[in-house]
């Protein structure tokens, strides 16, 4: 990574609220497991009930939906 490009990370992140800082590290730490089997392994385990679910009639909310009532709160 260039220096400038770990300069301007650096920058932001100290701009960023203690919320937003939790956020990040949530973000590197999902960053830094999205490729662990187990990770890997939960998913499609999660992934697999949730198709389950959809074919027992269990209605799902599509990604605009929860956008949507997320910005009305």
């Amino acid at each position: 990574m260039s220096t400038s490009l770990h300069e301007k990370i650096f920058k932001e992140i100290g701009r960023l609220s203690e919320q937003q800082l939790r956020e990040v590290l949530l973000f590197i730490e999902f960053l830094n497991t999205r490729e662990d089997d187990d990770f890997i392994d939960y998913v499609n385990k999660r992934t697999q009930l949730a198709m389950d679910d959809r074919k027992r009639g269990k209605r799902f909310y599509s990604l605009v939906e929860l956008q949507r009532e997320f910005s009305e709160n």
